[in-house]
C-alpha cells in the first residue's frame, strides 16, 4: 500500500503527530543544524538562493520545501539533487508501522509532518552537515516549529486585510535563543515580531529588504550590489530573474554572514553559487527571441512584484502578452486590472485551460514580442513541458 495515501488532508493543531513521527525514525532532528525559512513571500526563493551557496561551497546541504508537488519526493533535495521517491516512501512506511497507534493517539499525521521527518532521517543517515527547511506562510502549528533551528528567517509578511492576525501567528517563529533574522518591515509584522521577541527572549535581527539593489537586468544575467556588502562582493551576478528578488537576496546573505565561521562560505563560494542558482517558477525565463517567461504571482503584492520587474527588463519594439491563471476568478480579474497598462493584450483563465492556451498564444508572437505566464506551480510546470515541446 502506499504509505502516502495513509496521511490526512488536515488535522488538529498540535505537534503530537510530527513527534511520534521522530521518534519511530530514532529522532534524526538531533544534531542537525536546520536554518528555517518562513513567511508569505519568497520562502522558496531564500531557500534556493542558500541551497546553490551551500553546494559551491562543498557543504553537504538537504532541502525540504512545501510538498507542493504531484510527487511529494520533489520537495526533498540533498545536495542539489532530488531524493528518489522509494527512499521517502520507505522510511514513511517504517514510521507509520503499528498505525494504529497514529489514529487512537495524536491521529493520521500530513503530508507535511510526514514529508519533514522523512526527509530530517534521510538527511541524518546521509551525513548532511546542514538542512534548510521552508515553514507555511504563518502557522504557529507548522511542523518545522517543532524543532530547534540554529536561525529561523522570516521573510515578507502580507494577507491582506489578515495581515495582522498572520504577523501574530507568524511572530511565533520567535525562540529563546534562536536569532530571527527578518526582511518583513509591514507595520502589523514588525509589532508582533518585536513584542514576541521580547517575551520569549530571541534575538530579532532586522535586516534592510533594500541593502541588495539591482544595477542592470538582461536576459542572461542580473547584476546586483549588497551596500553592506558582508562578503565583499562587489557587484555580483545571478542568473536572469526579477528584481523583486532583491529583498531575498539581503536576507540570505545576512543569513549567511550569521553562519560565516561555522561554514567553510567563502567570496568565491557565495559568488559562484549565487551565478548558479536555479528558481523554477520565479520570473523564469523558458526562451528568447520571442521571449517566453513564467511567474507564479497569485496575489496582488506579487502581481505588483512583477509590475515594478517588468520595467526592468531589456525589452525591444515588439508587443507584450500576458496570460494569466488563477483558481479565484475575481482576483485574477484584480490581478489583470493591475497589470493590463504594461501589456498589449491580457487573457484570464482557469488553471486548468492554461497549457491548453500556450499553444496558440506562441503561435502568434513575433521574434521581438515578451509573453508573460502567471499561474500556480502546478499549470506551471505543464506549461513548461508545453513551450519547450513547441520550440
Amino acid at each position: 500500500m502506499n504509505p502516502w495515501r495513509r496521511l490526512a488532508q488536515k488535522a488538529a493543531p498540535g505537534f503530537g503527530r510530527v513527534e511520534l513521527l521522530l521518534s519511530r525514525l530514532g529522532h534524526p532532528e538531533e544534531g542537525l543544524p536546520v536554518i528555517q525559512v518562513a513567511g508569505t513571500h519568497g520562502k522558496s526563493s531564500v531557500v534556493g538562493f542558500l541551497e546553490a551557496v551551500f553546494c559551491a561551497a562543498g557543504v553537504r546541504v538537504g532541502v525540504c520545501l512545501s510538498p507542493d508537488f504531484p510527487d511529494p519526493a520533489e520537495a526533498v533535495r540533498l545536495e542539489g539533487k532530488p531524493v528518489p521517491a522509494i527512499v521517502l516512501s520507505s522510511l514513511l512506511s517504517a514510521a507509520l508501522e503499528p498505525f494504529e497507534e497514529f489514529v487512537f493517539g495524536p491521529g493520521k499525521p500530513t503530508m507535511q509532518e510526514a514529508l519533514l521527518a522523512v526527509a530530517l532521517a534521510h538527511f541524518a543517515r546521509s551525513g548532511v552537515e546542514v538542512v534548510v527547511l521552508e515553514a507555511s506562510a504563518g502557522n504557529r502549528w507548522d511542523p518545522t516549529n517543532f524543532l530547534r533551528p540554529c536561525l529561523s528567517l522570516l521573510t515578507r509578511v502580507e494577507g491582506g486585510e489578515n495581515t495582522r492576525a498572520l504577523a501574530w501567528e507568524t511572530a511565533q517563529l520567535a525562540r529563546p535563543g534562536i536569532p530571527l533574522l527578518t526582511t518583513a518591515m509591514e507595520d502589523a509584522a514588525l509589532e508582533s515580531l518585536a513584542r514576541r521577541s521580547r517575551a520569549a527572549g530571541a534575538a530579532l535581527v532586522l535586516v534592510d529588504p533594500e541593502d541588495v539593489e539591482l544595477l542592470e537586468l538582461r536576459w542572461e544575467k542580473a547584476v546586483w550590489r549588497s551596500r553592506s556588502d558582508p562578503f565583499q562582493l562587489g557587484p555580483f551576478e545571478t542568473p536572469f530573474m526579477a528584481a523583486y528578488q532583491a529583498p531575498n537576496l539581503s536576507l540570505a546573505l545576512s543569513c549567511l554572514a550569521e553562519l560565516f565561521g561555522g561554514f567553510p562560505l567563502s567570496r568565491e563560494a557565495v559568488r559562484q553559487g549565487l551565478s548558479q542558482v536555479e528558481l523554477p517558477g520565479r520570473f523564469e525565463l523558458l526562451f528568447e527571441e520571442p521571449w517566453v517567461v513564467v511567474d507564479a504571482a497569485q496575489d496582488l503584492p506579487s502581481a505588483q512584484a512583477v509590475l515594478r520587474s517588468l520595467e526592468r527588463l531589456p525589452l525591444g519594439v515588439g508587443q507584450r502578452f500576458l496570460l494569466l491563471a488563477h483558481p479565484e476568478e475575481r482576483l485574477a480579474w484584480d490581478m489583470a486590472s493591475l497589470l493590463r497598462p504594461a501589456f498589449s493584450g491580457v487573457e484570464v483563465l482557469a488553471p486548468w485551460e492554461l497549457p491548453l492556451h500556450v499553444p496558440r498564444a506562441l503561435r502568434r508572437l513575433s521574434s521581438g514580442d515578451f509573453l508573460l505566464i502567471l499561474g500556480p506551480h502546478a499549470a506551471l510546470r505543464e506549461v513548461k513541458g508545453v513551450v519547450r515541446g513547441a520550440s
